[in-house]
């Protein structure tokens, strides 16, 4: 049975060449795309899932102050006080920089651990030991890359390394990568001791008198333990401590916590639920336009095969073989489009992992689960593409068969349209979410934030510098090329402190002028209210009693002045109250500069300088405008992906409409070719053969521009600031979606209408 399918299989294919390749390769194409974005799931769905404990690791969070830092020696207290806890661990993730033989090497993912935090999370020692890796403060254990990085193989045990540019660390262990689906990344490890007695970089929070360093702490569970309990128990040890202790602990599980945002995080990365459902849904609807497409397709290419069907039945063939055939020969489809499928996924992944933000490779062939549920769905696609044609043209008796325009004149026809409006009703949507989308990010990044960020750059300084600050400073006012220069700590975009409810920028005497802020009422700071003076902005006066603020106080400094409203974050929100703080602060977090003439001469110089007096530092040179434009990378990407769904959505529907206007004309031949014996016009013809799709897409119109205004609706609702949805952008994207309908099927009307009406009329 098998060779005799696939030899009529192939013989169909070198028949209708035109409709084989279009049904492969977009059949191929949506695979593909399948492939794409099933990887991507499946690669969020299995975060921390190599983790053979994973069941029971949760971390311990502040519900009252809705955050998973918590105390360090709240680690200690759980594990000598709190029955049904195997073990526990802290992690604290910062940046630095390693020194090595003259070498500097950007360490981004800098973990401070203790010697329980390699048993926890299954942590594989290449060299060295878990047990006495972190035993001093002055230990650092390094990752197989990194190692390899900084000195070329794993031989790094015993070497010193500078950590931070101030601390000699000595390397007692070198552990195997981290896998990439796991919430946190790992180049080095430091022991959390280094943060208490504040070695290296830490993380302090300051309540009256007391202090608490801060850790992510996690906890391993006994198989069986009551979760409920030891929540309580934990939570408990508030009465007995000395040191702040959450009054209300809850535990959270690290196999859900990819996906969790409900708590303010620092130390672990978070996978978008919001990109993961539109992903998902994408491609349920493009396998819908693909099998649409593809059935539209089958059944517009049957004619040619009916001789076939007929002599099989008039040899006995019954509808069951028949029915197995055509279901066989969709498998092969399927096979081979798979294949091309793979070969394009492959060509893709690299742009996809770009607007996904990810790293990932194709495991169908590495991964036995994924390879065993691809071919499941390559059968399943395959069973569901062949079992509607296959009953339809099965049953249809050998006389019919034979005599093909009366018996298949109009069958089905209702059904075709209905996917027709469905494949260009899917289109609309995506390209008015384009639309609107675009509009959107071109709104956001061109919107006026309040100060001017033309020729704007900052510098970062790094918090060992403090001796060298006004060594760059003097330096740089010595360069015509720069119109002004302030030292901040916090700056518009990136607010490192708050103080009573206000995001806060500690500014000097020169920030009002470099940033361009407008002060609307009252004066700027003199320079004897130095530590003494604020001034606020608009937002603010939201705050202050009948929004007085002349006579007022924040934080025992008096409010001297208010400036206009800025964005000091994204457009997502509002802007709230600021305050900007003149004060004498001990260490400025960047130098803000703002540029007249030459960029690119003022950057060279900066770049020289930096080199000068921070020979030993990376050199981190950013401006305002790229700055805020980056606020945006997640919805350029969402866009960059609709835009490209939207395209493979019209080839897709346009696939459709190309064998539904072959079908079409191939029914009305003898139509054609008697009117125009009657006299009927090449124009006419046309668009008596195009009028009939045009009222589907119109209908398409009707379903597709209220949902699509529901949906863009509630895009647009997570910006505070957002564009008008304007009535002419939905009719904008159905008037395309029609003329591509209209180019689409006007091919083969134009053919029909110009055939010689000789040959359409005679007989078979």
């Amino acid at each position: 049975m098998i060779p005799f399918t696939i030899k009529y299989y192939i013989r169909s294919l070198s028949r209708r060449k035109l409709f084989s390749f279009i049904n492969i390769t977009g059949l191929a194409f949506g695979i593909a795309f399948m492939l794409l974005i099933g990887q991507f799931i499946y690669h969020e769905f299995n975060y921390n899932r190599y983790l053979k404990n994973v069941d029971n690791i949760y971390r311990i969070v502040d519900a009252d102050a809705k955050e998973y830092s918590v105390d360090y020696r709240m680690k200690e207290q759980v594990l000598e006080n709190v029955s049904g806890i195997k073990n526990a661990c802290l992690l604290y993730h910062f940046d630095g920089e390693i020194e090595s033989n003259n070498r500097l090497f950007s360490m981004k993912n800098a973990l401070m651990v203790d010697s329980n935090f390699f048993g926890v999370f299954n942590v594989s020692f290449l060299a060295g030991s878990s047990n006495n890796a972190l035993s001093s403060m002055d230990n650092v254990v390094l990752t197989e890359s990194t190692a390899k990085r900084i000195f070329g193989n794993l031989e790094a045990v015993g070497k010193t390394v500078r950590i931070n540019h101030q601390s000699e660390m000595l390397i007692t262990g070198v552990v195997r990568d981290l896998p990439q689906n796991i919430s946190f990344d790992a180049e080095l490890f430091v022991s959390y001791v280094n943060s208490p007695n504040q070695k290296l970089s830490w993380r302090l929070s300051s309540w009256g008198n007391n202090y608490k360093f801060l850790f992510s702490a996690f906890v391993e569970l006994e198989k069986n333990a009551d979760i409920i309990a030891v929540e309580k128990h934990i939570s408990s040890l508030n009465n007995i401590n000395s040191f702040i202790y959450p009054k209300n602990v809850i535990l959270t599980s690290l196999s859900l916590n990819y996906f969790n945002t409900d708590y303010n995080e620092a130390d672990l990365s978070h996978g978008n639920g919001g990109l993961v459902k539109l992903l998902s849904i994408i491609v349920i609807i493009v396998l819908l336009l693909v099998i649409i497409n593809f059935v539209n397709l089958t059944t517009a290419s049957y004619r040619y095969r009916l001789t076939e069907f007929g002599i099989k039945k008039c040899l006995g063939a019954d509808r069951k073989s028949l029915i197995k055939q055509l279901i066989a020969e969709s498998l092969y489809t399927a096979i081979i489009s798979s294949l091309v499928g793979i070969i394009l996924a492959e060509f893709f992944l690299p742009y996809f992992n770009q607007y996904t933000n990810k790293t990932m490779s194709l495991q169908i062939f590495t991964d036995s689960r994924l390879f065993l549920f691809f071919s499941a769905f390559i059968l399943l696609l395959s069973l569901i593409m062949g079992i509607l044609p296959s009953l339809i043209l099965s049953k249809i008796s050998p006389l019919q068969l034979f005599k093909f325009n009366p018996s298949l004149k109009g069958n089905g026809k209702i059904y075709r349209n209905i996917l027709t409006m469905f494949q260009f009703s899917i289109a609309i949507i995506l390209l008015a979410g384009l639309i609107i989308i675009s509009r959107q990010i071109d709104f956001v990044k061109h919107k006026n934030i309040g100060f001017n960020t033309g020729q704007l750059l900052y510098i970062k300084v790094h918090h060992t510098l403090r001796d060298r600050v006004h060594l760059l400073t003097d330096k740089l006012h010595q360069y015509h090329g720069i119109k002004s220069l302030t030292q901040t700590f916090s700056i518009p975009g990136e607010i490192l402190s708050s103080v009573g409810g206000y995001a806060t920028i500690s500014i000097d005497s020169t920030s009002l002028k470099t940033f361009g802020l407008k002060i609307i009422k009252g004066r700027a700071p003199q320079a004897s209210e130095v530590n003494k003076a604020v001034l606020i902005n608009e937002s603010s006066l939201d705050l202050l009693k009948d929004k007085n603020w002349e006579n007022q106080k924040i934080n025992g400094c008096n409010i001297v002045g208010i400036v206009s409203d800025f964005n000091y974050a994204s457009l997502h929100n509002k802007i709230g109250p600021v305050l900007l703080w003149y004060c004498n602060f001990m260490q400025p977090s960047a130098i803000s500069i703002r540029i007249s003439g030459s960029v690119g001469d003022a950057v060279n110089f900066l770049n020289k300088t930096l080199k000068e007096i921070y020979p030993d530092y990376p050199i981190e040179i950013n401006f305002y405008d790229e700055q805020f434009a980056a606020m945006y990378k997640k919805e350029e990407n969402l866009a960059a992906l609709v835009g490209i769904f939207s395209i493979l959505a019209i080839i897709i529907s346009c696939m459709g409409i190309f064998g539904l206007s072959v079908f079409q004309a191939e029914q009305r031949i003898k139509e054609i070719g008697i009117r125009k014996v009657l006299g009927a016009s090449v124009s006419e013809i046309i668009v008596l053969l195009t009028k009939s799709f045009s009222k589907w897409v119109i209908l398409a119109n009707i379903i597709a521009i209220p949902l699509a205004y529901y949906l863009m609706n509630k895009w647009l609702q997570d910006f505070a600031y957002r564009i008008e949805l304007s009535w002419w952008i939905f009719i904008l994207a159905g008037l395309i979606a029609l003329m591509i309908a209209l180019i689409t099927v006007s091919y083969h009307a134009v053919k029909a209408a110009v055939a010689n009406p000789i040959e359409s009329l005679r007989y078979e």
